[in-house]
This record gives structure tokens, sequence and C-alpha cells, in this order.
């Protein structure tokens, strides 16, 4: 029987979602550790995608095969065993072929940052000092990626992919009613590596007047050319959705901006 497994995980503790011989711990090997203490069977979990290190998500799908039947609440036990940085919602039977990973047809990231200091925020959102920003022109910048296809230049490793291209289906910015907290949300096909973050790095410049909308949106230069290449940190990154063909789950929020 293949199983959905349903969690969310606060990612400041680990080296990213997937299991790496150079890097410990990762929330792969913790819960593929705690279901066999769980069961006595070894388990392989197949994620939906990789995170970077200190990035977090707010749902998160991974699936496995178990044969043997369910002899008590398996959610329940697992939430018992785990770290409670890592929550389990449950555990969904689907077909023998579903796949986390390339089954997803929709993925959904926030990118949340807080404009005044604040230790609560601090491991979960960028505190961002600069400027006052200018949210006409980053509004702007949000229009040019959504209308962009080729996200070569904004991939921290192009060379990898055997192409570029995503289907961006929404990107927005949510500000909140005291001004003191921003949200980037961004909804596509997929994402490239370090995408995101890049893009919210060079959304900030130009916010700030460091580039200009031209320089923004500029793709002919490769990665290494661009004006602005820094990538914003991990913290304030959130995978938020996954969606599926056959499978949706509503999203408990992290945040309630106010």
């Amino acid at each position: 029987m293949r199983y959905f497994l349903h969690l969310s995980y606060k990612g400041t503790a680990y080296k990213g979602w997937q299991r790496q011989n150079n890097a410990t711990p990762c929330v792969q090997e913790v819960l593929e550790s705690t279901l066999h203490k769980m069961t006595n069977k070894k388990m392989s979990l197949m994620g939906c995608g990789r995170t970077d290190a200190g990035v977090h998500a707010m749902q998160y799908f991974a699936h496995f095969d178990y044969e043997a039947e369910w002899h008590y609440d398996p959610v329940e036990r697992l939430n018992r065993m785990l770290p409670h940085d890592i929550s389990v919602f449950e555990l969904i039977p689907v077909h023998e072929r579903a796949h986390s990973r390339y089954d997803a047809i929709q993925r959904s990231y926030e990118y949340h940052l807080h404009l005044e200091p604040n230790a609560y925020l601090s491991p979960i959102s960028l505190w961002f000092d600069g400027p006052k920003l200018d949210f006409e022109a980053i509004n702007a910048g949000l229009a040019t990626i959504h209308q962009t296809r080729d996200f070569g230049h904004l991939c921290l490793t192009p060379d990898k992919f055997n192409n570029t291209l995503c289907n961006i289906y929404s990107s927005k910015l949510k500000i909140s009613e005291d001004g003191k907290q921003i949200c980037f949300m961004f909804s596509a096909n997929r994402f490239l590596k370090s995408m995101i973050r890049m893009i919210v790095a060079r959304l900030m410049a130009l916010g700030e007047g460091r580039i200009n909308i031209e320089e923004f949106a500029d793709s002919k230069s490769n990665n290494q050319m661009l004006k602005f290449r820094t990538m914003a940190g991990p913290q304030g990154l959130h995978l938020s959705k996954i969606v599926y063909p056959y499978l949706e789950r509503d999203v408990q929020p992290a945040f309630l901006m106010r």
C-alpha cells in the first residue's frame, strides 16, 4: 500500500528536506528514522521537492510503501515520537503509482519579511532594516515575473536542469495593515534551485532603488552577469501548498498578518 504523508516542518534546525551524506540533520532522515522505530521496518520516503537549509514548509507531502496493517493510530504515534518542529497532519492511502514529486501540478511559496526588529518572527521571517521601500516598483517587478517563462537567469544551478521554463500562475505582494510585515506569494508548476530567494532579493533591490525595472526584467544576461545576484536569507521562505490532480488539502496559515 502506498501512502502520502501530509506534514509541515520548521526548517531552522535542518539542512533542508533531502538526506545528504555531508549534511545533517535533514527532515527526511528524521522522519525515516522515526518510521523505522515505529514500525520496525526500514522506510524510504520520497518528498514532493527539496528545500534549502533553514527553509520551512507549511505543507509538505512525501510518499512511502507499507504493506502491514496499522493496529494503532500512526499519525498520533508519529507526532509523539517526532521533534516538535516536525508535525504530521494525516496519512493518506493513494494509488500504487502515485508520486509525491512528479504528480504535483502546482506549488506555492511565501516569503515573509518584517520591517521592525522582532525576536518572535526572526526564525521564520527575514528582518529588513534597509530604506523605505517603493511598493509600486516592487509590484511592477512582480508583474514582470508573472510574464516571464524562462528563469535560467534566476536559478543558482541552471545547467543542472533539462530546461529552465516555469509557468507562473500568480506572483503578488501582501502588506499587513500596520505596514510592519510583508509577504511575497508565488504559485507555479515548478520552481528552480534558489529561484524564489533570488527573485525576492532582486525585488527588494528594486524597491530600494538599487536597480531599475529595466535591469530587473533583463533576462538576457546569464546569472553570473546580473547586476544584483544576492539571495534572500532562507528563514523567510515557506513552501506553502502542493496540489495534485487527485489531492488538495487546505493549509493552516503560519502567520496572522495584522
